[in-house]
């Protein structure tokens, strides 16, 4: 779709030419045309190159790093456990890899929308607060927290809309939706039972024996931080480049789905 074009040719211009005039690119930067064969293929491309520079920042535009991601607190409060984690971040994202990628165009621009998919291996970091029971096993202690996620997978899904201001007409994500899956999660968390290694080592290990209980609480509200943290980026993007810029051919009369 559209979109992502745009997406990913703002990104490379903004990380390459931040103190060039508008509309720059440089000469190894291909936006895809809209009426291209390829479009899609071009599209997924500009991507892919573009994911890892992207969640590093761009500070001359005012764009801040997402990699790793400021997390607010978060809380467990049931089931026996009370949980909290502090200070958090997430980590990953700029090493995560797109798998998959649909575009629908209609001649309609209002109600155009698409679809990603990115996957990776990511690892929160925190001060953490515990006491209760995790099932059975007793658990308290307070200290440094490490949560290392393996094989997270995000979709999401958002309409594409247009905002225009004085420099021209400009690409907006609107009502994102978004669902993920994880494959596995291995938690380490310090100064357990105030030291006791022997207590700890038993109950991390039950812990991470029994990982999705944990993460059915844990992982909803951060996720939920990261894709809000990601759409707000890429709309601090587009605000800054023009949609004529960056793909070509898109407001041609005879543009065909």
């Amino acid at each position: 779709m559209k979109m992502f074009a745009a997406y990913s040719l703002v990104i490379l211009s903004l990380v390459y030419a931040t103190n060039c005039k508008d509309g720059f690119l440089p000469e190894y930067i291909e936006p895809c045309n809209i009426k291209s064969d390829n479009f899609t293929e071009c599209v997924k491309e500009q991507i892919e190159i573009t994911l890892p520079k992207f969640t590093k920042g761009i500070p001359e535009m005012g764009v801040p790093s997402i990699d790793p991601v400021q997390l607010s607190n978060i809380e467990i409060d049931g089931n026996g456990l009370n949980l909290s984690f502090s200070k958090a971040a997430m980590h990953g994202l700029s090493d995560s890899m797109l798998t998959e990628l649909k575009l629908e165009l209609g001649n309609n621009k209002s109600e155009e929308t698409f679809s990603l998919a990115f996957k990776g291996n990511m690892s929160l970091t925190a001060q953490y607060v515990v006491d209760g029971r995790i099932l059975i096993l007793p658990i308290t202690g307070k200290g440094d927290a490490i949560v290392k996620a393996q094989g997270i997978e995000v979709w999401l899904d958002s309409k594409l809309t247009h905002h225009k201001d004085e420099s021209g007409v400009h690409f907006k994500l609107a009502t994102p939706k978004y669902k993920y899956t994880i494959e596995r999660t291995t938690f380490d968390l310090k100064n357990l039972f105030n030291g006791n290694k022997q207590l700890a080592e038993t109950t991390l290990a039950f812990a991470n024996e029994n990982w999705q209980q944990l993460m059915d609480e844990l992982s909803p509200p951060a996720i939920k931080q990261i894709v809000r943290t990601l759409v707000k980026t890429i709309n601090k993007f587009f605000s800054k480049v023009t949609i004529d810029q960056i793909v070509k051919g898109y407001f041609d009369e005879e543009t065909e789905n």
